[in-house]
């Protein structure tokens, strides 16, 4: 086995038909990185003129000039192969301490544990100690088995299998979910793939959603260097509401319950009227109500946004065998449609018509209590019917003298903080 500084064209090849790599090991990737300010540096190990090992890594300077090196969802090793996983491990000791650095954290793409859609554990599906337990022997320091969005990458995610036809997946969904897919398409709602020129209302609606959730959204100029770098990992769902079908939704279903009013008065007049016969006839008048308001609204609507409203956004990425839901926004005032649903649907369908095994719904967390502040994330996507995730987790391996005094100066700053 040979470690060698590996050449974009080197690393690209490798990862091109990894199953296993994430869009964070990517050549596309790395430019994004080296533009934000990040080195970027491609290693691996060679065998018979065959990479059998590679990361991408990610160097950025702290103070006294010494270097932090960081792989993210890395490194891409079998990491049941003690062998290798240990060459790979001491050559990037060395290599490290050349260019300056003091520690190597890594976050594997590899999952440590496959749990049921309800997060229980399924003794069918054992844990991945293995590769843990080899890290560890390494010298790697595990940050454990956090529960939150703690770590740089999420640990929890929620994986649905694309292991049969669409259809049939489908009718696995909740019953709610199969429903909120079915009254965003009645209400008017549309699904279109957006273009760079559809950044500003990704990045407005991201905005306006992190601020309602308080998480961490990125600047508008972000967001055009990554389309810059990564548009062919990339695609932006777009959902918009259609005026003209919002209107003739809601006047459809006010004209129904007329009817059926009708109906109820007219058996009043023929029959004796008893609680039933008048409770049918106060639950219609109260629908009656409701969708009267409901196609004011929907005029108004048509009025102000004669060529339709983008209300919602995700941005996915393609990554190894999976296709990744990376964020998504909804307009405060929009919830009530409920766009994330055919957005999510879309996303499946196209990950069927590119070939992936897996849909990646993301960052979930590991607390399943209902009264969680996360909870919501879940349960959203829990209604898809895949599977809880766990990938193994963080780990940092120290490579320097200089590591140590980092960790006492971090929690020095840690305590004068609080």
């Amino acid at each position: 086995m040979e470690f060698k500084h590996l050449t974009e064209e080197e690393f690209a090849g490798f990862v091109k038909d990894n199953p296993n790599v994430s869009f964070m090991q990517t050549p596309q990737l790395a430019h994004l990185k080296k533009d934000l300010g990040s080195e970027i540096h491609y290693v691996g190990v060679i065998e018979e003129d065959k990479v059998i090992a590679a990361s991408l890594l990610l160097e950025d300077p702290t103070i006294l000039n010494k270097k932090m090196f960081y792989a993210p969802r890395g490194l891409i090793v079998d990491y049941h192969n003690k062998e290798l996983l240990a060459f790979f491990t001491k050559e990037l000791v060395k290599y490290i301490r050349a260019h300056k650095g003091f520690i190597l954290t890594i976050d594997p793409n590899v999952i440590y544990r496959v749990r049921t859609s309800l997060g229980e554990i399924d003794p069918q599906r054992p844990a991945d100690d293995e590769s843990i337990n080899n890290l560890k022997e390494l010298g790697y320091k595990h940050y454990g088995f956090n529960l939150y969005l703690d770590t740089k990458q999420a640990r929890w995610c929620y994986l649905l299998e694309l292991d049969k036809p669409f259809e049939e997946l489908k009718r696995g969904f909740s019953k709610q979910t199969r429903k909120n897919i079915d009254f965003c398409t009645k209400k008017g709602l549309m699904v279109r793939e957006g273009t760079i020129d559809d950044l500003q209302v990704m990045s407005e609606i991201f905005e306006m959603t992190s601020q309602r959730k308080h998480f961490l959204s990125r600047s508008l100029e972000y967001y055009k260097k990554m389309y810059h770098y990564m548009s062919d990992l990339m695609t932006i769902y777009i959902a918009y509401l259609d005026p003209d079908v919002y209107c003739n939704h809601a006047r459809q279903r006010l004209d129904d319950e007329k009817k059926n009013y009708d109906n109820i008065m007219a058996k009043m007049e023929k029959h004796v009227v008893g609680s039933r016969l008048t409770s049918q006839k106060e639950e219609s008048e109260r629908l009656m109500s409701k969708y009267e308001k409901e196609l004011e609204a929907a005029k108004k609507f048509k009025e102000e946004n004669p060529n339709g409203k983008d209300i919602g956004c995700l941005l996915s990425l393609r990554s190894g065998n999976e296709y990744l839901t990376l964020s998504s926004g909804i307009l405060q005032e929009y919830r009530s449609f409920t766009p994330k649903y055919l957005m999510y649907e879309h996303h499946i369908k196209e990950a069927y018509k590119e070939g992936f095994k897996y849909c990646n719904f993301y960052g979930i967390t590991g607390d399943f209590n209902p009264d969680g502040p996360y909870y919501g994330i879940y349960e959203f996507k829990k209604g898809f019917n895949g599977n809880v995730i766990e990938y193994i987790g963080e780990f940092e391996l120290k490579v320097g003298p200089f590591y140590d005094i980092y960790k006492a100066l971090k929690k020095i700053k840690s305590k004068l903080k609080k």
